[in-house]
């Protein structure tokens, strides 16, 4: 008996589906079919329907137990940081792709409850940015510091940031003053070995399963892995060790889980005969970037692209180049305008395009910069003032802790996150094509950018795509 197409149901998008429907999952351990330190491809069996939170296994070669024994990955992207460029190939077409993925994910990461970093992200991925209330002893509590679970502990004797054994025979932290350690899954010398979900790497399959039993064309990922010798891997005290010291990504280590999810035969026969031609859209990223001297408090005019497509939204990092990996947040951060004193430096910024500007009045309040952002996303970044635009902390409290016992890893968490997480996003709000001048995004510091050195800006911009698969064959073009 055939079925009509109107009964058939949509298979491919992550929604609920009739409660009758028997479904398997098959998982399979794929092996990259070309890896090096620099570059890897995995090319996916052509079966069921690809779920969309698979995810890809990475591992780096542990440290020196002497010189970095509590090296760590960056505690808002985690495991991110290893990748510099994700690519989605249907074929010899770009499905996705995101250039400097790590720095990317740092604006993604803003959006994750303190909760689900601290229960879910610190194991899968290693992001660890949550915060917590500091109590004093008269059970007041006038700052915040970083919440990962444990307690504080009490100072050391010993001169030397060294490694002790745990009960599980792994290596757990020990300082010479107080704070939060590390816990032991996340410690590099422990050899962790952490996931990023497909989802994350290609916005695309955040709304659809690909139907790969569907496709007559190799579905290929292509990583472009952080450079080696970038220092950028992840992160070191600064303290007791060496960020010379180079990691590899372990070979025997990167695997994607590909989970592959099955109906019956008789409704995935009638899917894809009810489905000859399927349309979607779905967005894609591009990116600009220029780099600025530590002293410009110029306005700054970049040109960001987007010219004759449809643009969704901007959005814009500051990351500081002489940032090492020395730190918590290594070079993966958006550095807020710097303090004079008790003034806090401001950012003015709007942007134009279709010869208007988007904004009647710049941008100046930190507030509204950040307001910005949550009608952007439909979303609150879940971080504080202090470290998003150094307010709201110092000596009246309500920021920060200074104190010893919010240190984590022996590194203050005043220092590495206040004022490092002050990115902007810009929802285009006309719903106009842009036209052949692009968008043009401006940016002036009444006073300089923290540090001594440059500054690069990076802007990605959020398109709209479009894909069809007719017969096997997909079909890529701008919307």
């Amino acid at each position: 008996m055939s079925v009509s197409s109107s009964q058939v149901p949509d298979l491919m998008k992550l929604s609920q589906i009739p409660t009758d429907l028997e479904q398997s999952v098959d998982t399979d351990m794929l092996d990259p079919t070309v890896f090096s330190q620099e570059f890897c491809r995995f090319s996916l069996m052509r079966k069921g329907f690809l779920h969309s939170f698979s995810s890809i296994v990475l591992s780096l070669d542990p440290p020196d137990e002497d010189d970095n024994p509590n090296a760590t990955y960056p505690t808002n992207i985690g495991i991110h940081s290893l990748i510099e460029r994700a690519t989605l190939k249907v074929g010899a077409q770009t499905v996705c792709e995101i250039e400097d993925f790590a720095h990317y994910m740092g604006y993604k990461s803003l959006f994750i409850d303190n909760d689900i970093n601290v229960e879910r992200e610190s194991v899968i991925s290693g992001r660890i940015t949550a915060h917590q209330l500091k109590y004093d002893d008269n059970n007041n509590a006038s700052s915040y510091t970083i919440d990962n679970s444990t307690y504080p502990v009490s100072k050391v004797t010993g001169g030397a940031f060294k490694p002790t054994y745990s009960a599980g025979n792994q290596y757990s932290a020990s300082f010479v003053d107080e704070g939060f350690q590390v816990k032991d899954n996340l410690l590099l010398v422990n050899k962790p070995e952490l996931r990023i979900s497909l989802a994350d790497l290609f916005p695309f399959l955040r709304f659809n399963q690909l139907p790969l039993f569907m496709m007559d064309e190799e579905v290929s990922i292509e990583l472009v892995w952080t450079p080696q010798t970038s220092s950028r891997r992840f992160v070191v005290q600064g303290t007791g060790g060496t960020t010379a010291e180079r990691l590899n990504i372990t070979p025997n280590s990167v695997k994607m889980v590909a989970d592959y999810i099955f109906y019956d035969g008789e409704t995935m026969s009638s899917y894809a005969n009810a489905n000859r031609e399927m349309n979607f859209n779905y967005v894609d990223y591009r990116l600009a970037k220029r780099t600025y001297l530590q002293t410009d408090t110029t306005k700054q005019i970049l040109n960001i692209g987007g010219a004759g497509r449809i643009v969704n939204k901007v959005m814009v990092a500051m990351g500081q180049d002489s940032a090492t990996n020395i730190g918590l947040l290594g070079p993966f951060i958006s550095q807020a305008p710097s303090l004079s004193g008790s003034n806090n430096g401001r950012l003015t910024t709007n942007v134009r395009y279709n010869d208007h500007f988007l904004y009647p009045i710049d941008r100046t309040l930190s507030a509204i910069q950040f307001h910005d952002i949550v009608q952007t996303e439909a979303n609150v970044p879940y971080i504080t003032r202090d470290e998003y635009a150094q307010e709201g902390g110092g000596a009246g409290g309500g920021g920060l802790s200074t104190a010893d016992a919010s240190d984590y890893n022996g590194l203050s968490i005043s220092e590495e996150w206040r004022g490092k997480y002050n990115y902007q996003a810009h929802r285009l709000n006309r719903n106009e094509r842009i036209n052949s001048r692009g968008i043009e995004l401006e940016t002036q510091y009444n006073l300089a950018l923290t540090g001594t050195d440059s500054y690069t800006q990076r802007c990605w911009i959020e398109l709209v795509r479009s894909a069809t698969l007719v017969n096997g064959k997909m079909n890529i073009f701008f919307a």
